[in-house]
């Protein structure tokens, strides 16, 4: 394969994407204990409620990489370069006042934030105001870089993206260990991921102009393109509020109303609901300019169907072998990785990911919505569900305590994504959703069945915690389920997949 074929192949830019988790998956599983270890549960516990209000600015990306890729695409299929330029102009415009607006918002924020969480001391409070100071400009750098990746995204070199987050997250991963190792406070920890975050923008940025030769002009204002734009991005934008609602203001809310060890324990638990949120998008993000084009195409309601079936069976596969995974295992490593003392984390993953699966698997259905400009809906019913979410949330925490959190989050995934969004796929948007979720779940859902229970009985004949036998038992489940797959699982097109991917392995 040539490297022009590298760049813009989407198989190539899963396989960096499964990279980039593996590797944010080790560097969280890495770093976490030795966060609590270096910091301290306290100051841990510090660092992600900071953390939390700051990323709350992030929804004010509105989606400019989508918009981007959306846009830029189909200038590009007609060749129509001075449009595609002019475009480009307008977001520039609109970038430049999104980074404003966040550096206000962080000034009143950190204005506030003492009295968002009363449980800062006096001691804590210059650390607390730092930190959210340095996030804000990160935030602000993050915005520009999603603007580059939007240009390359739409070019389809997908692989060019992938792997400059891949070595991101490597340097982070770096970077963070050696300052922890020399005592390094938390502050220096936080500035060392807006440094890596510059040299991502330099880096996307030269290879935009450079390399694909990418130009900006204005070639004329254009009211109408611009309401387009915003129409476009504000119900990403609506989107963006919904999952960092969801995803998110379970830790605000604990900051508020219980304590720092309840924030730590509970982002312990968002490492596997993050982990476990990315390994399907990773498939679903190559392919909103292959829906652009069916959609152009007018494809009718099959083909829509099976577009989101293909990648929906896969992202299943994954999906349910994590939650039987987590289910047969998951206290055994929180425990041998975290310590017992954050084995509450086991329970607030799962009471999420449960009802989560839903929306995961068909989560392709998105670049539909795209490509027709219809995620306005989908945006509006999912922040109307998140609002539901947090006065739920509340109120359960007021009278649960911890465990109110999750519990509000997971009500408002099954109403929203597992309901009111499926009735409108098929309806108004024309996905057989019955039909969909058959093939999807067919006979994979009998793998991942037959699988646990081979794997159950090990917890009873290892019953001691320890790396050898959590190995052991991890190894048995894979190996019986990925056994089942390819003899019952797997349809003939996955079939060939898999044997493709195996001879290219072999070859090497």
């Amino acid at each position: 394969m040539s490297l022009k074929g590298i760049v813009k192949s989407k198989k190539f830019a899963i396989i960096i994407s499964y990279m980039m988790i593996l590797a944010n998956t080790l560097s969280n599983l890495l770093l976490t204990p030795l966060y609590l270890h270096f910091l301290g549960i306290e100051m841990y516990g510090l660092y992600q409620m900071v953390y939390s209000v700051a990323h709350y600015i992030l929804i004010l990306d509105f989606g400019i990489s989508t918009a981007m890729v959306r846009y830029i695409s189909i200038y590009h299929a007609k060749n129509d370069y001075k449009s595609e330029q002019n475009f480009s102009a307008h977001c520039v415009g609109i970038v430049s006042v999104i980074v404003i607006l966040i550096a206000i918002i962080g000034l009143v924020v950190d204005s506030f934030l003492l009295k968002i969480y009363p449980s800062i001391t006096a001691s804590e409070a210059p650390v607390a105001h730092t930190i959210f100071a340095i996030m804000v400009v990160t935030i602000s750098i993050t915005i520009i870089e999603h603007f580059f990746q939007g240009i390359i995204m739409s070019y389809e070199h997908f692989s060019v993206v992938k792997f400059v987050s891949l070595i991101k997250v490597v340097l982070k991963v770096i970077i963070t260990i050696i300052m922890l190792v020399l005592n390094c406070n938390v502050i220096s920890i936080v500035a060392s991921d807006l440094i890596v975050s510059i040299l991502s923008v330099l880096t996307l940025s030269i290879y935009a102009f450079k390399v694909l030769h990418f130009k900006i002009k204005l070639s004329k204002f254009s009211k109408n393109l611009l309401f387009s734009i915003l129409s476009f991005m504000f119900a990403i934008f609506l989107q963006a509020v919904v999952s960092y609602v969801n995803n998110v203001v379970d830790k605000t809310i604990l900051g508020i109303m219980t304590t720092k060890r309840d924030v730590a324990v509970y982002s312990v638990a968002l490492t596997f609901i993050t982990l476990f949120n990315s390994l399907p998008s990773a498939i679903s993000g190559v392919f909103l300019p292959q829906a652009t084009k069916l959609i152009t195409k007018e494809a009718n309601r099959n083909e829509l169907t099976e577009f989101v079936i293909r990648p929906g069976r896969y992202q299943f596969m994954i999906c349910g072998a994590i939650i039987a995974g987590f289910i047969l295992f998951g206290k055994e490593f929180i425990t041998l990785w975290s310590g017992a003392d954050t084995i509450t984390a086991w329970d607030i993953a799962l009471i999420i990911m449960i009802p989560n699966i839903i929306p995961l698997i068909e989560n392709t259905v998105i670049s539909i919505l795209d490509a027709k400009k219809k995620r306005l809906f989908r945006s509006v019913v999912l922040f109307m569900i998140s609002l539901v979410n947090v006065i739920v949330s509340v109120i359960l925490v007021k009278k649960y305590g911890m465990m109110g959190a999750p519990i509000g989050t997971a009500i408002a995934f099954v109403l929203g994504d597992g309901i009111v969004l499926n009735v409108y796929y098929s309806r108004v948007i024309g996905i057989k959703v019955i039909f969909m979720f058959k093939n999807i779940f067919s006979r994979i859902w009998l793998c991942i069945l037959i699988a646990f229970f081979i794997s159950f009985p090990l917890n009873y004949i290892f019953k001691s915690y320890n790396t050898l036998t959590f190995l052991l038992k991890c190894v048995v489940f894979c190996a019986a389920y990925a056994l089942m797959l390819f003899i019952y699982g797997f349809n003939n097109n996955e079939k060939k997949d898999v044997m493709a991917i195996a001879k290219k392995l072999i070859k090497k």
